[in-house]
C-alpha cells in the first residue's frame, strides 16, 4: 500500500466506522486479532474488544464526526492526526450523558499488513474531554 492508497483506506474507514456509525463494517478495516494500545478496559482481546469500545463510544456519543486534518505514512504506520467532535448523550467512562457538545483532538497510529489495521495506538485528548464534559474544571477555574 502507498501514501495516496492509505489515506484512502483512512478516510473510508473514519466514514465508514464513525460517521455513519457502520460498526458492523470493522471486519474490513481490522485483522481479526488485532492489538490495542493500550487496551479496552474491560473488553475481550482482538477485534471483538475493539469492537465493544466503539459501539460504546457511539453509544455515548451522537452526531459523531472524525475530520481527517494531516495524514503522514510510511513503511506500514498510519499516524492521521483527526478532529473528533459529538454530543455526549450516553454514558462515558463512568460519566452520565450531559448533552454537551465536545471537540477534541487525536492522534492514532496504525500498524497495517495485507490491507488490514493489526495494531493501533491511540491517543486522543482525553483532558480536553473531560473540561468539556464538566468531569473536571477548566484550568484556572478551581473546584
Amino acid at each position: 500500500m502507498n501514501a495516496k492508497q492509505a489515506r484512502e483506506f483512512y478516510l473510508e474507514y473514519i466514514t465508514t466506522i464513525y460517521n455513519e456509525g457502520r460498526v458492523d463494517q470493522l471486519e474490513r478495516f481490522y485483522a481479526p486479532d488485532v492489538v490495542p494500545h493500550p487496551p479496552v478496559p474491560g473488553a475481550e482481546s482482538g477485534l471483538e474488544g475493539f469492537r465493544q469500545g466503539v459501539k460504546g463510544f457511539l453509544e455515548a456519543f451522537s452526531e459523531v464526526r472524525l475530520t481527517l486534518v494531516d495524514f503522514v505514512f510510511e513503511k506500514d504506520i498510519m499516524a492521521p492526526r483527526i478532529t473528533m467532535t459529538g454530543i455526549h448523550v450516553g454514558n462515558f467512562m463512568g460519566i452520565p450523558a450531559t448533552g454537551r457538545r465536545m471537540e477534541i483532538a487525536d492522534h492514532p497510529h496504525y500498524r497495517l499488513r495485507d490491507g488490514k489495521i493489526v495494531e493501533y495506538w491511540d491517543m486522543p485528548d482525553l483532558l480536553t474531554l473531560m473540561i468539556q464534559l464538566g468531569a473536571i474544571p477548566a484550568p484556572g477555574q478551581g473546584t
